[in-house]
């Protein structure tokens, strides 16, 4: 579990994902998660430096160094769903670009339909606070990602795998979305095209 926690976070160090001690990475484990800590850049994090948490009570159970400051963030949305098994938080470019503007990503290609019919935007608040945290819950919803206003993104996952790929996923979506917007030629997929991909998706999803 830990090993998983540190190879995602220095892949998204490593993909421009994240920059310095930006962003966070964490994996559920039953009513434990394995999460990445506060202010440590990823290229010197190694697995004992991965904090376990107590997801009921929010506590530290095993680890020497302080929990990422979202830990709470993270807490929430596995509480929200079973299914959610892991999470990627990063401050990728383009994707907290929309996110600074208050504006969705739009269904401008189609392998946002992995994510949903758009990338919604949840209000702004504090880093690391319960607001923040709800925001997101709420703003979630069904989707598999979320932008922060303001702050960044969050992607979500059966594994940290998927959830790895979406974060990937919002970042092109959004470069391709600032695109349009720059060219004044943005142009959506209708609702129907998104369904279709949909369908295609049940037994294909690109990584």
């Amino acid at each position: 579990m830990k090993q998983e926690v540190v190879k995602y976070a220095k892949m998204c160090s490593n993909s421009g994902l994240t920059v310095g001690t930006s962003g966070n990475v964490s994996i559920r484990h039953g009513d434990m998660m394995y999460i990445t800590p506060s202010a440590l850049p990823y290229d010197e994090m190694k697995e004992e430096d991965v904090l376990e948490v107590d997801l009921r009570s929010g506590e530290v159970v095993h680890g020497h160094r302080k929990p990422s400051s979202e830990t709470p963030m993270h807490s929430h949305i596995y509480a929200k769903s079973p299914e959610i098994k892991a999470i990627v938080h990063t401050h990728s470019t383009y994707a907290t670009m929309f996110a600074c503007a208050h504006k969705p990503i739009p269904p401008v290609h189609y392998m946002i339909a992995d994510i949903g019919r758009e990338i919604p935007v949840a209000p702004y608040a504090t880093y690391g606070s319960e607001q923040l945290a709800n925001y997101a819950v709420e703003t979630l919803g069904d989707n598999q990602g979320v932008l922060l206003a303001n702050h960044g993104v969050v992607a979500v996952g059966s594994n940290l795998k998927d959830a790895y790929r979406r974060a990937e996923v919002i970042e092109e979506v959004a470069l391709l979305a600032y695109g349009s917007y720059t060219l004044n030629s943005v142009n959506p997929l209708t609702e129907q095209d998104l369904d279709n991909t949909l369908e295609g998706f049940k037994t294909y999803v690109s990584g």
